[in-house]
């Protein structure tokens, strides 16, 4: 290109391979500023449309990797979801052993309200999964340590359901109210001189007074006996047994079911007496046992025996 006119025009020379001749072009100057200014925007336009493409392209990655985060995150809170069903099912069951237990001590029920979740704002997808982590934690933790508690805890019920049937069936409660008269081990007899031993407990009381059952049990005896009249022999269980022997009337029959407390005769003086009171034996595995080891100090209804 060779300047003609260079105020007014620029003149532009074709040469064709292999031809004869020359073509000849004027051209505005401000044409060619026109065009000049036309090339540079379009190298902006292209720089621009670069920029733009590879920022999009960034973003595109961007999104296609938090997709990827996003996938795999909610697999997990999917996977959380299900492990906190199946903790809540167990720690179901755990409450309801938890309040069986506390029926049988006769507590109150136990525990306070949960804590609340915080709730804080939108995460970073790191510190999200940072989150998801420590929560997959925590539930693992628990699901690891939710079946020896519940292992524990049904063993702690089966141990309290076991000692208080013990305790219910243990001949501890006084049939009667009234004083000692006749302790056991040996002692002078009533109708005459020489020594014999006593077998049982003898507790005063009036004739027709109700006589209550130490303890829980069945019925293995109630009839009639030839030194001890109208008796009845419970068997409580444990290697445990009671005999209550000189009533005036039973209340209760072989193979009846007594609970602690129970009334079960009325006393009196029937068979080898000499006058009206309830005599008292325990046996354990078989073997004749002092009765006061087993009865309270104090007579649940109100009265004690006479120390010896």
């Amino acid at each position: 290109m060779r300047k003609c006119r260079r105020d007014r025009y620029f003149t532009l020379l074709l040469v064709p391979e292999g031809r004869q001749g020359v073509y000849r072009f004027l051209l505005p100057a401000w044409l060619c500023r026109v065009a000049a200014g036309l090339l540079v925007l379009a190298v902006v336009a292209v720089g621009a449309t670069t920029g733009t493409l590879y920022y999009l392209h960034k973003r595109v990655a961007e999104l296609r990797y938090l997709e990827e985060i996003n996938a795999t995150q909610a697999r997990k809170i999917t996977q959380m979801e299900e492990q906190a069903r199946s903790l809540q099912a167990k720690v179901q069951e755990i409450d309801q052993l938890d309040a069986r237990v506390r029926s049988l001590l006769g507590l109150g029920r136990g525990g306070g309200q949960p804590p609340e979740a915080s709730r804080g704002g939108r995460l970073h997808p790191r510190e999200q999964e940072e989150k998801i982590d420590q929560v997959q934690s925590m539930l693992e933790s628990v699901a690891s340590i939710a079946p020896r508690q519940e292992v524990k805890l049904r063993e702690l019920y089966q141990a309290t359901a076991a000692h208080l049937a013990y305790l219910a069936a243990l001949p501890s409660h006084w049939p009667v109210q009234g004083p000692v008269s006749s302790f056991f081990g040996y002692r002078d007899s009533p109708f005459g001189r020489r020594g014999e031993f006593h077998e049982g407990l003898d507790i005063a009381t009036e004739y027709g007074t109700e006589v209550q059952a130490a303890g829980k049990g069945r019925v293995t005896f109630a009839g009639w006996m030839p030194v001890y009249g109208r008796a009845i022999i419970i068997d409580h269980g444990f290697g445990l047994a009671s005999m209550y022997g000189h009533n005036s009337e039973l209340l209760v029959k072989t193979g009846d079911q007594v609970e602690r407390g129970q009334a079960i005769a009325r006393a009196g003086s029937s068979g080898r007496s000499t006058g009206p009171h309830v005599h008292f034996q325990v046996w354990l595995n078989g073997e004749l046992q002092d009765p006061l080891k087993y009865l309270a100090a104090e007579g649940e209804n109100g009265s004690a025996g006479e120390e010896r």
